[in-house]
């Protein structure tokens, strides 16, 4: 993937944090959502869903679980990751900026 990188975000859609990852993420990115984030799954209108084709966005599948968002979800089968899927994305980008 070049010089993409991999946003992690770990707050809320309505939180300071993911709204200036919103402002930060180009074309070509891919955001990792775990922990908190993964109530996006709850909202179909967060902009996150609905960034340019090439903007990637993936969910930590243990989170959803663990926060019992995860059968609600329409999201594709390929974007869901387990630990080693979380692994193997990091491995694919040479920046990562976590969000807090």
């Amino acid at each position: 993937m070049g010089s993409a990188m991999l946003h992690i975000l770990n707050k809320p859609t309505h939180s300071e944090p993911a709204e200036q990852m919103l402002l930060t993420v180009a074309e070509g990115d891919s955001i990792l959502l775990i922990e908190d984030a993964v109530q996006a799954l709850l909202h179909v209108n967060w902009r996150g869903w609905h960034l340019e084709n090439d903007i990637r966005v993936f969910i930590l599948e243990e989170d959803a679980i663990s926060r019992g968002v995860y059968p609600v979800s329409s999201v594709p089968q390929d974007r869901w990751l387990d630990m080693r899927g979380f692994v193997a994305l990091t491995e694919q980008h040479t920046k990562i900026l976590s969000w807090y």
